[in-house]
């Protein structure tokens, strides 16, 4: 049984009809790296939905980068979940996952983010799966992304082979979900840590090094819901996190995917640039603000074309 909820909106739509699946003795324990900073507004549900998960074997390591809101309050309330509580400034969320792991001891490996839900029952799931396929590095779960109150925006289902290195390269259309991959140690000291100077696609850099050197699992399952808002570094960020996505991409030798992720940039360019011209006949306060928006982004796309051309003659040279 749930503890009361410290406010009642975080109450999980599932909380009174799920029943718990034990995990039986025996499974693989996993560590479960929560980074965070000024997660308070949703923070709760995502503790709440790991409760609706049996955590005997799992090991929580929440890292804060020194909120100031009221994540603390919220972190002190659900104290007796964590085995490690860390409220320390850090250098950002790639900076805070690793150094989570550094601190991990069991030979699964996960993080969830504090905006993200994970479903019942799916920790046991995966456990068993990693206890059932010796060898396996990589477990991939379906997902949904939704809205803030759940509402689903689009279903992502896997196969084997939408998770080889080749189809993931082009990460753009072929991402993973982050919150339904879960890895083994052997997986992470090979592909990670984590590069601090990433701060959008720090995730595909990870996966995509997986991938290129082990084969991952599917599980036919739902494990997540990846909760897309408008605090959501991607959302708020578009133009930066496509950039760093190309980046990767090129990185792991995808330069015709970089490409085309690119084009993305350039089309996102070209329609802000036609929503200016349509409006230019009405000039209004928010005139300039477009105006500083346009010539930004116009910016974002000639400094990575210079990028990109500049990887491209290192490749070949």
């Amino acid at each position: 049984m749930l503890p009361d909820p410290r406010r009642t909106d975080s109450v999980l739509p599932w909380e009174s009809t799920f029943k718990m699946d034990k995990a039986e003795a025996g499974l693989p324990g996993v560590s479960i790296v929560i980074p965070i900073f000024n997660s308070g507004a949703f923070l709760e549900k995502t503790l709440r939905s790991l409760l609706c998960n049996d955590l005997n074997g799992v090991e929580i390591i929440l890292m804060d980068g020194g909120s100031n809101d009221d994540t603390a309050e919220i972190v002190e309330y659900y104290e007796s979940m964590f085995a490690v509580a860390v409220m320390e400034k850090d250098r950002g969320q790639s900076d805070a996952i690793n150094k989570g792991y550094q601190r991990a001891t069991q030979p699964i490996l996960y993080w969830l983010n504090g905006d993200d839900i994970i479903l019942p029952n799916t920790l046991v799931a995966v456990r068993r799966c990693f206890r059932d396929n010796p060898g396996i590095q990589v477990v991939v779960g379906d997902a949904y992304m939704t809205e803030i109150d759940f509402t689903p925006i689009r279903h992502f289902q896997f196969s084997p082979e939408k998770l080889e290195f080749n189809y993931l390269l082009d990460y753009a259309s072929h991402h993973l979900i982050q919150p339904s991959v879960f890895f083994s140690r052997t997986a992470w000291e090979d592909a990670g840590p984590c590069k601090e100077e990433m701060h959008y696609a720090m995730d595909a850099d990870l996966f995509l090094g997986m991938a290129s050197k082990y084969s991952f699992m599917h599980i036919p399952l739902d494990i997540a819901y990846s909760v897309y808002h408008e605090e959501c570094k991607t959302r708020g960020k578009r133009a930066e996190s496509i950039t760093e996505l190309a980046m990767v991409q090129a990185a792991h030798g995808g330069m015709k995917e970089a490409r085309a992720t690119l084009d993305i940039l350039v089309s996102l360019f070209n329609d802000v640039s036609e929503k200016a011209e349509a409006a230019s006949p009405v000039r209004s306060v928010s005139d300039g603000l477009a105006n500083q928006k346009l010539a930004a982004l116009q910016a974002e796309v000639a400094k990575n074309r210079a990028l990109l051309l500049d990887l491209d003659i290192q490749a070949t040279s």
